[in-house]
């Protein structure tokens, strides 16, 4: 299967991959990855697949089992899980054993999986999510010390990572194809972190404005900051700058090197995968 993006750094040498860390994003219709040399804290490849929403299992299958970068032996390997179904609880909310039955409260009882729940202690909170689980057996199979993480636990690590100064109000939007990953915070209080799908640049717009009136937002003075397969000529950024004053696109981390190759697309267009890798 054919990538729809793709990134490699020319070399010479087959890459030794054993002291390189693997990061891989997977959600219900896109399979992204990225390679980071711990040496030389460089990048060398990425890879971003859709998957059809009617055929994504065995389309996941077969990048898995038969895609060159993901049958090599790496010193770790990082998956990122990117589905929408997550429960955020404070520490003196969350009960151990009772996140099965609090998801089939929010999301209904239809979707099974295998329930995980990630400690965010910089944050005071609990994150309780749940997988497919033969996507989960796959990858637990595939990569035996593989660890695995919830897209909303890894995004408010690097959040903290970058540095962020928690005065004021900031929405950070995280864009992939037809969905996008919304954390508001204000005077650095976590409001909200969720998952919206869209169909056209006004159905963003109609999640933000309504996100602005809930949180009493000001979107002459918000911060928003995009990421993300969000184009700066698109109808959807000029849509974003119709309602806010403030809209910034949000550059790959310089903590890390990147070949003249990745300059084949936008600086902001993988930020959000790159960002995992600062929460090692």
């Amino acid at each position: 299967m054919s990538a729809t993006y793709q990134i490699q750094v020319p070399v010479a040498e087959p890459v030794d991959t054993e002291h390189c860390t693997l990061y891989i994003d997977i959600g219900p219709e896109h399979l992204l990855h990225t390679v980071l040399n711990q040496g030389s804290k460089e990048f060398i490849v990425l890879q971003y697949f859709n998957l059809d929403k009617y055929n994504a299992f065995n389309q996941f299958r077969e990048i898995v089992y038969h895609n060159q970068w993901l049958m090599k032996t790496y010193n770790k390997v990082n998956i990122s899980y990117n589905f929408s179904g997550s429960i955020l609880l404070p520490e003196w909310v969350y009960k151990p054993g009772t996140g099965a039955e609090e998801l089939n409260l929010i999301y209904g009882d239809l979707n099974t999986g295998v329930v995980f729940t990630d400690h965010l202690s910089e944050w005071g909170i609990f994150n309780t999510y749940r997988v497919p689980v033969h996507l989960h057996e796959i990858l637990k199979t595939h990569f035996v010390d593989g660890r695995f993480f919830h897209v909303y636990s890894l995004m408010l690590h690097s959040k903290k990572a970058t540095g962020f100064t928690g005065k004021g109000s900031e929405i950070s939007l995280a864009f992939y194809n037809n969905k996008l990953i919304c954390i508001v915070m204000c005077d650095a209080k976590l409001m909200l972190i969720q998952t919206f799908e869209y169909d056209a640049a006004e159905d963003v717009s109609y999640h933000l404005l309504n996100i602005a009136g809930r949180f009493d937002i000001n979107c002459e003075t918000v911060q928003i900051i995009a990421s993300g397969l969000i184009d700066e000529q698109s109808v959807l950024f000029t849509e974003l700058k119709k309602y806010f004053v403030n809209v910034t696109l949000q550059s790959r981390p310089d903590s890390f090197i990147y070949n003249q190759v990745f300059d084949e697309y936008p600086p902001h267009f993988f930020t959000p995968l790159f960002n995992f890798a600062l929460c090692e």
